[in-house]
């Protein structure tokens, strides 16, 4: 339910009942105990219109003593355990005051990733639950109010730290020092740059080994030309986990040898996942980088910023009929609606001369 901008109060409730009445989905402002107020709750909206998908996404829930608080990433990235995902020796480290500034410090590092944080999470987590109920309505499936909750949606991101069950494995942890959870899928320094090899499963065991002897620098040191293949304490997985260290202390020497940029193209030719680590922003790569413009973002138009890049759609079929636009300003589609709405020009313009909706 596409909602036009209007001004708050009891004279914008009409207006708010008429796109209930006349949308197909809606996830209505401001939290229960105020959307009961202003009638905007789910029990209004779908009396007036029973195909309505309605979608609660609150910070905490519907009820209980949190049901009407604001919520925010960083609370939520603490109070789900979001923010320990790339840092979990913190929670064992707060003896001391000097350890609690050092794990505050890796705490807000660890949640400041820009596409891994609680406000994205959450976002993707409502629009998904809006797309479930749209799906189900078109097969005859009716469901009642549904809800995604800002804390339930970060906790699925992390339902491998969530959910426990009897025989469950120890979940790889990240070191502290941040470089990964294992020697195999880790950041380590190159001779330019840095590079981040994948090779968890053993059939990339023997791939990973002769790539390396192949392109590792004879003249690099001692270590750093190891016949990793011939190592007994590395034949089996299970010997790999037990001699983690001396496995990363071994890669750190061979991949100290050349620039992550040949690394990556030579162990990519091998069958082995590798890429040197950029070290800009997601955000930055994707609309200076040409490669990475055509795959990812289209060209749209903006009435603030003319011809730009914006993300694309994330899937791209043959009959698709996604059409990205480019952003304007609030209330620029007032008009549109508000007619979609069964409003005349009259009517509309007698809701602008009295300040209800703007834009």
């Amino acid at each position: 339910m596409r909602r036009p901008r209007h001004r708050r109060g009891p004279r914008n409730r009409p207006r708010t009942r008429q796109a209930g009445r006349c949308g197909s989905a809606g996830v209505p402002g401001g939290r229960g105990r105020t959307r009961r107020h202003r009638r905007r709750d789910a029990a209004t909206l779908r009396a007036l219109n029973p195909d309505l998908v309605y979608v609660n996404a609150p910070g905490y829930g519907t009820d209980g003593p949190y049901g009407y608080r604001p919520a925010y990433a960083p609370a939520i990235g603490a109070a789900s355990g979001l923010a320990l995902t790339d840092a979990p020796g913190v929670r064992s480290a707060v003896t001391t005051v000097a350890q609690k500034k050092t794990g505050a410090v890796r705490c807000f590092a660890a949640a400041a990733a820009v596409p891994v944080q609680a406000d994205g999470i959450a976002a993707l987590g409502a629009a998904s639950a809006i797309l479930l109920g749209l799906v189900a309505r078109a097969r005859g499936r009716a469901t009642g109010a549904l809800t995604a909750t800002m804390l339930a949606t970060a906790m699925h991101a992390i339902l491998d730290q969530v959910v426990d069950y009897p025989g469950k494995p120890a979940p790889r942890e990240v070191d502290d020092d941040a470089w990964g959870p294992c020697a195999l899928y880790r950041i380590y320094p190159a001779a330019h740059g840095w590079v981040f090899p994948a090779a968890l499963a053993d059939k990339e065991w023997p791939r990973l080994t002769a790539a390396l002897a192949a392109h590792a620098d004879s003249g690099a040191g001692p270590g750093a030309r190891a016949d990793l293949d011939a190592d007994p304490r590395f034949a089996t997985a299970a010997g790999r986990a037990e001699h983690e260290a001396a496995l990363a202390d071994v890669l750190a020497k061979t991949f100290g040898t050349r620039p992550a940029a040949d690394w990556e193209r030579d162990l990519t030719a091998a069958g082995v996942g590798c890429v040197e680590v950029a070290q800009r922003s997601q955000q930055t790569i994707i609309q200076v980088e040409p490669a990475a413009a055509d795959e990812y973002c289209v060209t749209v138009h903006s009435d603030v910023f003319d011809s730009h890049l914006r993300p694309g759609p994330t899937t791209r079929f043959s009959r698709s009929a996604t059409s990205p636009k480019g952003f304007t300003h609030a209330g620029a589609h007032t008009d549109a609606i508000l007619t979609d709405l069964g409003y005349g020009a009259a009517d509309i313009a007698d809701l602008r001369g009295r300040a209800i909706v703007g834009g």
